[in-house]
């Protein structure tokens, strides 16, 4: 990457000084961390912010700015395994291990890694509800936007209720169905053609 580039993935004019360098990356790199830790893990989407992390490493190095040492590591993540309500919950663990981890750091490396973690869990995750639902009938599930996820307690506790065979209201089962059915399209839209 050469100068020119680096200042334009940065937006600065062709001759910042030392100091609006090191904080146009460093906001920059904010920015993609806020996002990777406040919105809901797309894998497709994911991975482009994973992407522009490794450029901003890059950015950094042709710029000579010395990233910020970081000393967070990927955490120990639980297995999926059991029930389907519980690899939910063990997911949303994951999930915010994952997460606390990213708190701790701007360095865009381990941000990379750990957000490249972040979208393999994801995955994961999908593929698994996906195989433990697919004997369900979801034709009536209302389609919900890719962005609407179903709080992890929430749906951990309607799956809980149903494994146990509680009764159910009509919403909480469609809620149910929806989320699954969100699930399942990310799953899908994710295999390549």
């Amino acid at each position: 990457m050469d100068r020119q580039t680096a200042l334009l993935v940065l937006q600065l004019p062709d001759s910042p000084t030392h100091q609006e360098t090191c904080d146009a990356l460093e906001n920059h790199v904010f920015q993609l961390r806020d996002f990777l830790f406040r919105q809901t893990v797309i894998p497709q989407v994911f991975r482009a912010k994973v992407d522009r992390l490794v450029t901003a490493s890059e950015v950094g190095e042709t710029l000579g700015i010395a990233l910020t040492e970081s000393t967070a590591d990927i955490p120990e993540l639980d297995p999926l395994e059991g029930t389907a309500d519980a690899m939910v919950r063990q997911h949303a663990d994951n999930v915010g291990r994952l997460r606390t981890a990213m708190a701790s750091t701007l360095n865009p490396n381990c941000l990379s890694r750990l957000g490249e973690c972040l979208v393999r869990i994801q995955q994961q995750y999908q593929s698994k509800m996906m195989a433990w639902s697919s004997d369900r009938m979801l034709d009536d599930a209302q389609v919900l936007a890719m962005r609407e996820e179903w709080s992890p307690a929430e749906f951990a506790d309607a799956l809980e209720q149903e494994r146990k065979g509680d009764l159910i209201q009509s919403e909480t089962s469609a809620k149910l169905n929806s989320e699954l059915l969100r699930i399942r399209t990310l799953c899908q839209k994710a295999i390549p053609a």
